[in-house]
């Protein structure tokens, strides 16, 4: 459904280019950057097709500007779960539970309009393909959050050094950014299984990735 106003006034300059953000985010996680053109994003937007250009100088640039967004938005999700799994350990002095810290890392993934798939993609794109932009995200949002949530593994074991939870991190994050990246209605596990098992219902691909994290992350 566009977004497009129904007002005979135009929106102003802050509107429409917020208006083609948020088109563009929806637009991106339904069909993929490369499918989504600039005609769609702004007719969906209802603003002229000049816009892409005039606020942001490409479809490329675009891109970049909503990845930032989405990783400040998972960020803040995160980092407010964290402090609450934090609050309640220490609250009920019982020792954190790596299950709560794995529900930390993957909730923004699945929750309803937070397009955490769609981070997956443009981190793994940006990992193969880093711009300054890349590591502006990674160093302001993605990196702080990261040394936080490696504190509170530590905690949970620390017969385990930090050096070894910052490997077992890295890794996590390479599971999760590949399992989040292949959700579409041919994903591998589809096919493998002959439909037996599909990464595209989020609840059954959110229970095994949860179940496996927490068991490769507990592993001596």
């Amino acid at each position: 459904m566009s977004t497009r106003s129904k007002s005979t006034v135009g929106p102003s300059a802050g509107e429409a280019r917020e208006r083609i953000l948020v088109c563009a985010e929806i637009l991106f996680a339904r069909q993929g950057v490369d499918k989504t053109s600039t005609r769609d994003i702004t007719t969906e937007a209802g603003v002229n097709v000049a816009s892409v250009n005039y606020y942001f100088r490409s479809k490329e640039a675009l891109a970049e500007e909503i990845f930032m967004r989405l990783a400040q938005r998972v960020t803040v999700l995160r980092l407010a779960d964290l402090s609450s799994v934090m609050d309640a350990s220490r609250q009920s002095k019982t020792p954190l539970q790596l299950e709560d810290l794995v529900e930390c890392f993957i909730r923004p993934y699945f929750e309803p309009g937070v397009h955490g798939a769609l981070l997956a993609r443009f981190i793994l794109q940006h990992r193969l393909d880093p711009s300054e932009m890349t590591h502006r995200v990674f160093e302001q949002y993605l990196n702080p959050f990261a040394m936080e949530f490696i504190d509170a593994l530590c905690m949970t074991d620390k017969r385990i050094s930090r050096v070894d939870w910052l490997w077992r991190y890295t890794l996590l994050t390479g599971t999760v950014m590949l399992a989040m990246t292949d959700v579409g209605p041919k994903n591998r596990m589809s096919v493998l299984t002959n439909g037996q098992a599909d990464t595209s219902r989020a609840d059954e691909l959110r229970r095994h990735l949860a179940e496996y994290l927490c068991r490769a992350l507990q592993s001596s």
